[in-house]
């Protein structure tokens, strides 16, 4: 992951890490991506994945808060960003809650065959993640975690602006 965001880009808000701000954070980011990705279905599956994510940011956020814990920031942009001569649309969420690496693409796979009872909780958010964008990525950077949902864009799935 850069430390930097890098390429053009195309928005970005900051707001408490609150569930009050979710239809914020939402709407910002459908806006964005359906206004760069053409293709509904990968449209669809970073919007699921971004929803995931900071649904579980927001949980963790307010995780173990006392009354004296300032409330966490989340900060989202997203940009378009050239690596190797693609492009490739980037979705990225800085926050100031606890540190939290969830070690995408590291952990066994999630066996999606079990039977719901026989599951362990945790890790299918994980998982949905990661099996919606093309690259996903965690870094602990200043004291914020900070997460990047990328998508390849072929120009045939990207909207001129």
């Amino acid at each position: 992951m850069r430390d930097s965001i890098g390429g053009k880009e195309l928005g970005s808000i900051e707001a408490p890490a609150s569930m009050d701000q979710w239809d914020h954070f939402i709407d910002f980011a459908t806006e964005h991506i359906h206004r760069v990705i053409a293709d509904e279905s990968r449209a669809y599956k970073l919007k699921l994945a971004y929803e995931e994510l900071i649904s579980n940011i927001i949980r963790a956020a307010n995780a173990n808060k006392s009354v004296a814990d300032k409330d966490a920031k989340l900060a989202v942009s997203l940009m378009l960003r050239n690596e190797d001569g693609e492009p490739w649309l980037v979705l990225r969420t800085s926050d100031t809650g606890i540190q939290f690496n969830p070690n995408f693409n590291q952990g066994p796979p999630f066996d999606t065959n079990q039977p719901v009872h026989e599951r362990k909780i945790g890790g299918l958010g994980i998982f949905l993640i990661e099996q919606s964008v093309d690259k996903v990525s965690y870094d602990w950077i200043n004291g914020n975690n900070v997460y990047e949902l990328c998508m390849a864009c072929n120009p045939e799935v990207v909207k001129q602006p």
